[in-house]
């Protein structure tokens, strides 16, 4: 299955066309296909259900077990913005009780669990590109989620709800991280002062009096308060950077372009300043493979890694494709 898969991936990725994709087109070109390799009988209406009917409404697939619905499945054309439709799948999804549910433009593919706590995005635990993610990683995942043999033993919530859980605690690391810093200064700790009159011995070689520390961090409390929102980076192990040839910069896009990257599920944001893509947390950039590089550690063909919004648009487009274009 999974050669299957790749080989769809690849086949995506090489179809110059998809862009001119309606809603149509992209069911019957990418949809039905993907779920036909993984395993879905997608010509019996009992098991890929076609406009499954919700109140007054319509949900475009419905997988289901055992005449149960297991998987809601939205679909748009492959140039829609799908921000506006997560509230009416989630909708639809809870009132049927729906646990997994897929929202997607046949390109980029979110995946939510619909009954769990939270907001839209708290409930999207997981993202998958097509055309920039890793092709292994992309046939891994639609397996584990998506494939019929893991949505009828339950693997796949199962699986979905080990992201989120793991989603969730580090939301409320991130949060109380600096609560946990404030009241070790606020409170005075032992451990905290013995650490602070180590590392003074290293700088000046002497020790302080114990009781001149505790007041130093008394005096000190609300210089060293941490109040603002903080960003724990996944820490990655360096490797040696190659050589990456520099761009013509006559050929990027036009200035204050959007940019944005998704790599193994996390997304990244920039735009085109003064000739050079500069990426939020990242710092500036004169490629966007220099970009790839620095955010994924490998080395990529950032042209086919971004997507771009041209200003006065309100559409994405691959940066390759726009390039390509733009040379005709």
């Amino acid at each position: 299955m999974k050669e299957q898969l790749m080989d769809f991936i690849a086949d995506v990725r090489s179809n110059n066309l998809i862009n001119s994709f309606d809603e149509a087109t992209t069911k019957q070109a990418i949809i039905l296909r993907l779920l036909s390799v993984l395993s879905w009988n997608i010509f019996d209406t009992s098991e890929v259900k076609p406009e499954y009917s919700v109140s007054s409404k319509r949900v475009d697939y419905s997988l289901r077990i055992n005449n149960a619905n297991k998987v809601f499945l939205e679909v748009k054309k492959v140039t829609e913005d799908l921000e506006n439709h997560q509230e009416q799948l989630l909708n639809y999804s809870f009132q049927e009780g729906v646990k997994l549910a897929i929202l997607t433009n046949g390109i980029t593919w979110w995946f939510y669990l619909p009954l769990n706590e939270g907001n839209w995005e708290q409930r999207r635990f997981y993202a998958i590109d097509i055309i920039q993610q890793d092709q292994s990683d992309i046939a891994k995942k639609f397996i584990d989620f998506l494939g019929k043999e893991s949505v009828k033993n339950e693997e796949a919530v199962k699986k979905a709800e080990q992201i989120y859980k793991g989603q969730v605690k580090d939301i409320e690391i991130k949060r109380n991280l600096p609560r946990a810093w404030n009241k070790l200064i606020s409170e005075t700790d032992d451990l905290l002062v013995d650490l602070i009159n180590e590392t003074l011995e290293k700088i000046c070689g002497y020790r302080a009096d114990e009781k001149l520390i505790e007041d130093f961090l008394k005096w000190n409390v609300g210089t060293i308060d941490i109040t603002q929102k903080i960003k724990v980076r996944k820490k990655r192990i360096p490797t040696k950077k190659p050589k990456i040839k520099k761009h013509n910069l006559k050929g990027f896009p036009p200035e204050d372009t959007l940019c944005r990257f998704t790599y193994k599920g996390n997304a990244y944001s920039g735009q085109i300043k003064n000739g050079q893509l500069m990426v939020n947390d990242y710092g500036t950039f004169s490629s966007f493979s220099a970009a790839s590089f620095e955010i994924s550690n490998t080395s990529r063909n950032g042209w086919r890694d971004w997507e771009l919004q041209l200003p006065g648009s309100n559409q994405w487009l691959l940066a390759d494709i726009w390039r390509k274009r733009k040379s005709q």
